[in-house]
């Protein structure tokens, strides 16, 4: 069969390999620029440059370290790697019993800060899932939280039920969201202007994976602030329970 005839379909495969090729070399090279900056950071830190603080020189080696991991999660899309989280044994998770031991989970974080972590909502609050992840994201909400929200700040967590599903709230008085940070605030290693009140490190692919878990139980996590300053609530929306019998 002639090569490039209608039924041949190595030419296209070669074509495929070599644009994937491309892509890959042009990712290594951005790759290494971003760890040589960060590389030249660490140098420098101890004795920066005359007119430039540490302080300046570490956003700058984070901000390359952001830009390094988004290139990673824009590659894994290109080549459409499948990273959607799937429930594997679910069953009967009421929501109010494990928001408890996520704030114990937090003690670390919020005692340090001095903030003040109010739990409400009477009665059961079942749900469809994973303790085990529903924990983890309820902490990464609160973890989250503090982390954007001053020394002694209040951070709410709220719980209730209408029109068959379960809505957890996790209310800070922290830094807030403009529109566009709002818009972003759920990509993977996105670079958002707000920055931690106690320098802790920013990993914003927390929320990203939140986002996911909350989707693999058939629910939505999403964000609202008033703006700079006004602090953030996130919102957990997941069916409720409904016994299968």
């Amino acid at each position: 069969m002639p090569v490039g005839s209608k039924n041949d379909t190595s030419g296209a495969m070669r074509n495929a390999d070599e644009q994937q090729a491309e892509r890959l070399h042009r990712f290594a090279h951005d790759l290494r620029n971003r760890l040589a900056a960060i590389q030249q950071v660490l140098h420098l830190v101890q004795d920066p440059p005359e007119g430039m603080g540490p302080g300046e020189l570490m956003e700058f080696g984070e901000q390359q370290y952001f830009k390094a991991m988004r290139d990673v999660e824009d590659l894994l899309d290109e080549f459409s790697v499948d990273r959607t989280y799937r429930l594997t044994e679910p069953g009967q998770v009421d929501l109010a019993g494990i928001v408890p031991g996520a704030i114990r989970t937090m003690d670390h974080r919020t005692k340090r800060k001095e903030q003040r972590v109010l739990f409400t909502g009477k009665g059961e609050f079942s749900v469809r899932g994973d303790p085990r992840i529903l924990t983890e994201l309820v902490s990464a909400l609160l973890s989250n939280a503090s982390k954007f929200s001053p020394k002694g700040g209040p951070i709410t967590i709220h719980l209730t039920r209408s029109s068959g599903m379960i809505k957890l709230s996790v209310r800070d008085e922290g830094i807030g969201l403009d529109e566009a940070d709002s818009s972003m605030v759920f990509h993977r290693y996105a670079w958002l202007k707000g920055k931690s009140t106690d320098g802790e490190a920013q990993g914003r692919s927390t929320l990203a994976r939140a986002r996911e878990w909350a989707k693999a139980h058939g629910g939505e996590l999403s964000v609202h602030s008033s703006g700079i300053g006004k602090g953030t609530t996130f919102t957990l929306d997941l069916p409720a329970w409904e016994d299968p019998r």
